[in-house]
């Protein structure tokens, strides 16, 4: 069987350069998703675009995490899972909430409660959510605006995952401590 390769920027076809640098000033460290989809330009290109796109959306960066993170969660992405972890705490979101989230537990938060749900029932069901859950998702303040952010955090996230699973990714080091099964303190 071909294996897949994680690429360095150096040993990455010319089109995915660039974006492997961009990767590795943006996030500290050149995450290995980034250097796996390298050998495949059009992959790593669509998913820093759509990446780049949901970040424009009317959540705020710690709610983007927190929706990537549910995605992860649900997919059972042990990689995303930690990167999202990292990336909602950079971005304000409390230990507390993140160790909630992780563990499928009901948040204090009803608002940021019904968002982790709604995205998890969109992931789960491949966008068949019923009338009620939609419901549930308006009154706690949300939109139907809302709902097509949401399908594109999950589109994006969907690519992120299934790539760690095919290619079998292992987090990068920088990403342990928020590996699964860990407790994410302050």
């Amino acid at each position: 069987m071909k294996q897949f390769i994680k690429h360095t920027i150096e040993s990455a076809p010319e089109a995915s350069k660039d974006l492997l640098k961009y990767g590795e000033k943006k996030y500290g460290m050149l995450p290995n998703l980034f250097r796996y989809m390298a050998g495949a330009p059009a992959a790593l290109e669509g998913y820093v675009n759509l990446f780049n796109t949901f970040s424009k959306t009317s959540f705020s960066g710690g709610e983007q995490h927190l929706v990537l993170l549910a995605v992860s969660i649900t997919n059972e992405c042990d990689y995303c899972t930690a990167a999202h972890t990292r990336a909602a705490k950079a971005n304000g979101i409390s230990s507390s909430i993140l160790n909630a989230v992780r563990k499928k537990r009901v948040l204090e938060d009803d608002r940021l409660n019904t968002l982790i749900n709604t995205t998890k029932k969109l992931t789960e069901t491949r966008g068949n959510i019923d009338a009620e859950d939609l419901n549930k998702f308006y009154d706690a303040g949300f939109s139907p605006e809302n709902i097509m952010e949401l399908i594109v955090g999950i589109s994006l996230k969907t690519i992120g995952n299934y790539i760690n699973h095919v290619t079998e990714n292992i987090i990068n080091d920088e990403l342990q401590p928020f590996a699964v099964g860990k407790e994410i303190g302050d």
